[in-house]
C-alpha cells in the first residue's frame, strides 16, 4: 500500500523548483540471503500517479535513505552494531582506521563504509567488530597475535612497531 506522507519542493539541476510527493511503500528486501519487510520512501514527482512505481525515485536529499533504514533493520532484527558504536569503540581505543583493519584483518575501506552507514557489516565482520566493544579480548588478540599484525603492518605500509607500541601501552594493564 502506497501511503502519502508530504509534498515537498526541491530545485532541479537549472534551480527551477519542482514538487515532489513523498510516499512511503511496504518493500522486501533480501539482506544476506534474510528477506526483511521494510518500509521505504520515495519522491514522486505530483504530475504522476503515486502508485506509478516506474517514476518511484529515491530521496532527492537523502539518496541513501531507504538503505540505511535497511541496515538499521536488519542490525536491530540480529542485534549488530551501530555504526557509531563502531567508530566510538575504536576511538576509544585510540586506534585509527587503518590499525583496527589491520588487527582485526578486514579492508579499511570496508571499515570506512561500515562506520559511516553506507555499507552493512557480514556476520564475520560483526564477530570481529565485537571484539572492539571488549578491551580485554581486543588486548588478548592484540596480544596473542602480535607477529601476525606486524606483518600485516609490514604489508601495508604501517609501522608496525609504533601500533604495538601503542597497543602495549594502552592494553597490556588489562590482564
Amino acid at each position: 500500500m502506497t501511503k502519502l506522507i508530504a509534498r515537498v519542493t526541491h530545485q532541479d539541476l537549472t534551480g527551477a523548483p519542482v514538487e515532489f510527493n513523498v510516499i512511503e511503500v511496504d518493500e522486501e528486501v533480501v539482506m544476506f540471503d534474510t528477506p526483511l519487510t521494510n518500509t521505504h520512501r520515495y519522491w514522486v514527482p505530483v504530475t504522476v500517479e503515486i502508485d506509478d512505481e516506474e517514476e518511484y525515485l529515491e530521496p532527492v536529499d537523502d539518496p541513501d535513505y531507504n538503505f540505511r533504514m535497511d541496515f538499521a533493520l536488519y542490525r536491530k532484527k540480529y542485534h549488530f552494531l551501530e555504526p557509531g558504536e563502531i567508530k566510538l569503540a575504536r576511538k576509544h581505543l585510540g586506534l585509527r582506521i587503518g590499525e583496527v583493519a589491520v588487527i582485526l584483518a578486514m579492508d579499511p575501506q570496508q571499515l570506512i563504509e561500515i562506520e559511516d552507514d553506507v555499507a552493512l557489516q557480514s556476520f564475520d565482520q560483526e564477530i570481529k567488530l565485537r571484539w572492539l566493544m571488549e578491551r580485554s579480548i581486543f588486548a588478548e588478540i592484540v596480544n596473542t597475535h602480535r607477529d601476525f599484525i606486524w606483518e600485516r603492518c609490514v604489508k601495508a605500509g604501517m609501522d608496525a612497531d609504533e601500533l604495538l607500541r601503542k597497543s602495549k601501552g594502552k592494553y597490556d594493564t588489562l590482564f
